[in-house]
């Protein structure tokens, strides 16, 4: 009020003035009131627009910094406000602390079930269990689509184990989504703060490696070791230039020649991957398959050594076959028998000079496409074998139903020839079934004349292992089949 009185008093001189100048009398007591009662309702309506904007933009910023700093979902803390709220404790506070990070297990399979509504029911559940069985003081936060943290202020060790076990169990009872139940598993990964420098990032990432080794060894709670990270970042390096290889082709076939028991005379050769790492030297297949699988890279890493394979064994004597172990995956795609097809062709090796291998897994991942992928190969004459047979949950209908021509019994299994009644009778039983079914036995890892008699008497027609020739690369096959490489037990054919 006091600036209308200003503005009043402003108002009557000003007209005063424009009065003596004009020379023109004013009905000044009507007009100065009309412009005071005009003046007072703007300035009102603008004080209270003011104020109105005051408030609207007060409430959009609470709204913006709640969804900066809250999950919509769950109402829990964002990995935003998490890293905020634990980097303060950590600058204010030189007491220990644990950080738990809690991945709910297989929860993608959970979103193909229910999809994403059933899911966001579920983390609601979960959010609310977890925010339960915190304490005051602790922090809790959803920080990505499956994973939740906590930070719990001045607890040791011991008290992390406990809080985390507790967590699992918790996570672990059903949750109700729509009219079903589910139950969800969870994993948690454990690292201490407080007695070093670790920034929150740093720590959130060594909570998610303790997470990994917990989920890849199937147990609730692993606590973070530096042991840990260097695992991690091994696997990282190995897993770059296991990339680099593949692009550039470094990754080469070599053959190992099967043999047939009675003759000794080399009948196929098996293709199997090496990889002369520049650094590390050789490294094993067991290494860098399952890797090149979890990348995604295994179809191609398998489609280049197959077509070298293919271009390596269009140039042996015809009666000579090639053997090649397919990724389980591989076979579930729709267009796998094709591809393998099209490079025989483009290759020139006939189709029945090949020997697709398929372990037992390939069999349950998936039944139909695999059956498929088999009976395509069949009918164009490439020969089907089961490999490893006896460590996988291959059936007996399996057997029968997909009419494989080969199985090849593993090492481990041969390892045990004479050394027990119980494998024997083992043994005689798989040797017996695969006549029954009129199948060509291989036996594998064969290391000593002894295995190889053994392994013939029981029924085994052809051998693979150390006792004929360890792995070759490719301009060494002809040597072996001439019969000049050295302490080799391969007659020349």
């Amino acid at each position: 009020m006091v600036f209308l009185m200003y503005m009043g008093i402003a108002n009557w001189g000003g007209l005063l003035i424009l009065q003596k100048v004009v020379g023109t009398q004013f009905e000044t007591p009507s007009f100065l009131y009309f412009c005071g009662v005009a003046l007072v309702v703007f300035s009102t309506r603008r004080i209270v627009d003011q104020r109105r904007e005051r408030i609207k933009r007060v409430a959009a910023e609470r709204h913006a910094y709640a969804v900066s700093t809250r999950d919509p979902l769950t109402q829990l803390p964002n990995r935003r406000q998490f890293q905020s709220e634990v980097s303060a404790a950590l600058k204010s506070s030189n007491n220990i602390m644990s950080i738990l990070l809690l991945g709910l297990d297989h929860f993608r399979k959970l979103n193909e079930v229910y999809g994403h509504l059933g899911c966001d029911e579920a983390l609601v559940q979960i959010g609310s269990r977890i925010r339960d069985c915190a304490k005051s003081g602790d922090i809790v936060a959803r920080i990505g689509d499956d994973e939740f943290a906590l930070c719990l202020p001045g607890a040791d060790p011991e008290t992390a184990h406990r809080v985390a076990c507790s967590l699992v169990e918790t996570v672990k009872k059903p949750v109700q989504i729509g009219i079903e139940h589910h139950s969800i598993g969870a994993s948690v990964g454990i690292t201490q703060a407080g007695r070093g420098h670790m920034t929150v990032d740093e720590l959130l990432r060594c909570a998610h490696v303790a997470l990994s080794r917990a989920r890849n060894t199937h147990t609730e709670c692993c606590f973070f070791d530096p042991k840990m990270d260097a695992h991690v970042r091994e696997r990282s390096l190995l897993e770059k230039d296991l990339r680099a290889a593949i692009g550039g082709y470094d990754i080469r076939p070599y053959y190992q020649p099967i043999v047939d028991l009675k003759t000794r005379r080399i009948v196929s050769f098996e293709s199997l991957a090496r990889w002369h790492h520049p650094m590390n030297g050789l490294v094993t297949p067991d290494t860098f398959l399952p890797i090149a699988e979890e990348l995604g890279l295994i179809n191609v890493l398998s489609g280049q050594l197959f077509g070298d394979a293919c271009r390596d064994a269009a140039t042996w004597p015809e009666y000579i076959s090639l053997s090649f172990n397919f990724s389980p995956t591989q076979f579930s795609d729709r267009n796998f028998a094709q591809d393998v097809l099209t490079i025989l062709s483009d290759t020139g090796l006939p189709a029945h000079r090949l020997e697709a291998e398929i372990t037992e897994s390939a069999l349950v991942a998936d039944f139909e496409a695999t059956r498929h992928a088999i009976q395509t190969l069949r009918n164009s004459g490439v020969r089907i074998v089961i490999d490893d047979f006896g460590t996988g949950y291959s059936g007996l209908s399996h057997l029968y139903e997909l009419r494989f021509d080969k199985l090849k019994i593993d090492k481990r299994f041969i390892k045990e020839l004479g050394k027990s009644t119980e494998s024997d009778v083992f043994l005689r039983a798989i040797f017996g079934l695969c006549k029954g079914l009129d199948l060509c036995i291989t036996a594998e890892g064969i290391e000593n004349d002894a295995q190889a008699d053994a392994a013939f008497r029981h029924g085994a027609h052809q051998g693979q292992g150390f006792l004929f020739s360890e792995a070759v690369p490719a301009s060494a096959v002809s040597q072996l089949l001439a019969g000049s490489l050295p302490a080799q037990r391969i007659a020349v054919a």
